[in-house]
């Protein structure tokens, strides 16, 4: 745990007609559980395209992590679209490191994004492989 540990908070709002969730502070294994649960609401919805605005954020553990690819397994199967934005130096070398910048679209601002997804500019994730197929 860090000693200037800050609570995540999150903000929900539209931009250009796609629903995005504004996080701030810390995704650590005490607020990724909250985390997956606001992801599984927007499951549950059917929630066609969500934008992650990371601008706020200042450390993502391997639980917050999972939490987010979880989302993107699961959007994937429904064929919805996954974005972040706005990651700051040491979350863009976290996601370089898993090789989720691969596989998710990853845009400097919001706008950008929201933009790119009214355009029909961004494909929906290609999921998560779970090993080889027999």
């Amino acid at each position: 745990m860090h000693a200037l540990s800050r609570q995540m908070r999150l903000k929900e709002r539209k931009e250009n007609e796609v629903e995005v969730f504004v996080l701030e502070g810390e995704i650590d294994l005490h607020h990724s559980l909250s985390l997956r649960s606001l992801l599984q609401s927007k499951v549950k919805a059917a929630c066609p395209a969500l934008i992650l605005d990371l601008a706020g954020v200042n450390y993502i553990d391997s639980s917050g992590l999972a939490a987010i690819m979880e989302y993107m397994r699961d959007a994937a199967l429904r064929k919805s679209i996954l974005c972040l934005t706005c990651l700051n130096d040491d979350l863009k070398s976290i996601f370089e490191i898993v090789g989720l910048d691969k596989c998710l679209p990853i845009f400097a601002t919001t706008a950008e994004a929201a933009n790119a997804v009214r355009l029909k500019q961004v494909p929906p994730p290609m999921g998560i492989s779970h090993g080889p197929k027999s």
